[in-house]
């Protein structure tokens, strides 16, 4: 007589890991738990920010945008905390929080590319939020011989947090945040406290990595960026 386990135990058991890994609703927190942790967070870092925009920290990230040129001696800039309320049951509750933050460069950036890549020299800046302009060196006859690429010393950046009240999880995308690149990590409400929000701060100052090691890839269940 065969000892091996049969099919449908097989199925149960990756059937039961599965929900427990994936869909355990047992330990979403109520919406007035989600919703306090948020507006926490929410006043924690508009202070901080307040606070930045005061001191103007310098940032220890490199921003590279190819052709051997990356801003020198980035600074915090300025910045903007804002949220989003929806109602849950009849009841205001925020459903996003919003950063939105410029990094200042010590002076511009000039590029200098061949005719034939300048598309693609545009196409990375616009991916990456920067404004530019572009100006075309003509020889004595009139060819087009090298063209001048001017990017202003600011950088654009953005922090979000996105909460899904059925799943509990908090969606975190970071755009421009430690280099031109665009990331999301994934969060359970109950990770949304301040030694987190404080780890995020480091991060964007570049003091830290720590944060992008505290929760995966938004869609995926391995680790997060190292």
């Amino acid at each position: 007589m065969s000892t091996s386990p049969s099919l449908l135990d097989e199925l149960r058991v990756q059937y039961e890991s599965s929900r427990k890994t994936h869909d355990d609703r047992s330990e979403v927190e109520g919406y007035e738990a989600i919703d306090k942790r948020l507006r926490h967070a929410y006043q924690w870092l508009d202070k901080a920010f307040s606070y930045l925009d005061g001191v103007k920290p310098a940032i220890a990230h490199r921003f590279d945008v190819g052709h051997g040129l990356a801003f020198e001696a980035p600074r915090f800039g300025r910045g903007y905390v804002g949220q989003h309320e929806r109602r849950v049951v009849g009841f205001p509750v925020i459903d996003e929080i919003n950063i939105y933050y410029e990094i200042a460069a010590a002076r511009p950036l000039t590029i200098e590319v061949a005719p034939g890549g300048v598309q693609m020299a545009e196409k990375a800046l616009d991916d990456a939020g920067l404004q530019y302009t572009c100006r075309r060196v003509e020889d004595h006859e009139g060819t087009v011989r090298k063209c001048v690429i001017t990017v202003p010393p600011a950088i654009p950046a953005k922090v979000s947090f996105h909460v899904d009240y059925v799943t509990g999880i908090v969606t975190v995308p970071l755009v421009n945040v430690d280099r031109f690149d665009r990331v999301a990590l994934e969060f359970h409400s109950q990770a949304i406290e301040e030694s987190v929000l404080d780890d995020l701060l480091k991060f964007i100052l570049g003091r830290d990595a720590t944060f992008l090691r505290r929760a995966p890839l938004a869609g995926m269940h391995g680790a997060a960026r190292g």
